[in-house]
């Protein structure tokens, strides 16, 4: 692999270090980041496009407390599922947006 590759990769991971140094203990769930630094928020396209719905994955702590504000903020149905929350609707930009605002 070219070093200019890891540099730069090396780069982005600062980047997300710094993130992820905030605080967040005013927040009852935590999210941990991907490996690559980013938020495991995805969306998942089903039945030829008709059903589309949002997957946020990596999520710990009170999940109720969680799903209630993403309620809120989606103004969607939200389904806990094991270990991940679903969104009905494509809101992964809605979503992100919330959780960087939080600090994570």
């Amino acid at each position: 692999m070219p070093s200019s590759l890891l540099h730069r990769r090396s780069l982005v991971e600062v980047k997300f270090a710094q993130q992820r140094g905030s605080d967040t203990s005013h927040v009852p769930f935590k999210v941990v980041r991907t490996p690559s630094g980013n938020l495991p928020v995805y969306s998942r396209v089903r039945k030829h496009g008709t059903e589309v719905t949002t997957i946020v994955r990596h999520a710990f702590g009170d999940i109720t407390a969680m799903k209630k504000d993403l309620v809120a903020i989606c103004e969607a149905p939200v389904r806990e599922r094991l270990g991940t929350l679903e969104v009905k609707g494509l809101h992964v930009l809605k979503i992100k947006q919330w959780l960087r605002s939080l600090g994570f």
